[in-house]
């Protein structure tokens, strides 16, 4: 379980990473190079897709960072756990929920996101 966390670390420095040179050195040791991620709204494949689609959140939500809100769980190559996308006042205004595969070599191969609580969602 040490492994699964901390992959999850690196998983939540990544999404935290404004600076695109490190944040593509995070994505590279966090996620297989034929990864994907998918969730209601977004998507990315490969370390380039991956790398455009958290560009892209940090332009849609300037100065947020995500958050664990729990416990990583996981067993064999399947990790759980939940986030908060936090504003910069310090408010959770999504939550989630992630489901990953990890590769032999530690890396995710696959997540799948879902949004638990977010503006509008009924």
């Amino acid at each position: 379980m040490t492994a699964h966390l901390d992959l999850v670390d690196r998983y939540f420095a990544a999404w935290n990473e404004t600076n695109a040179a490190r944040r593509r050195a995070l994505i590279e040791q966090t996620w297989a190079h034929d990864a994907s991620y998918v969730d209601p709204l977004l998507a990315g494949n490969g370390h380039e897709g991956i790398d455009a689609m958290i560009g892209a959140v940090h332009e849609r939500f300037p100065q947020h960072t995500f958050r664990l809100n729990n416990n990583a769980d996981g067993f064999g190559n399947y990790v759980r756990f939940s986030w908060d996308l936090v504003a910069p006042g310090g408010e959770a205004i999504v939550k989630g929920s992630d489901f990953g595969v990890v590769d032999a070599a530690g890396r995710f191969k696959s997540v799948t996101g879902f949004l638990d609580a977010a503006p509008g969602a009924a």
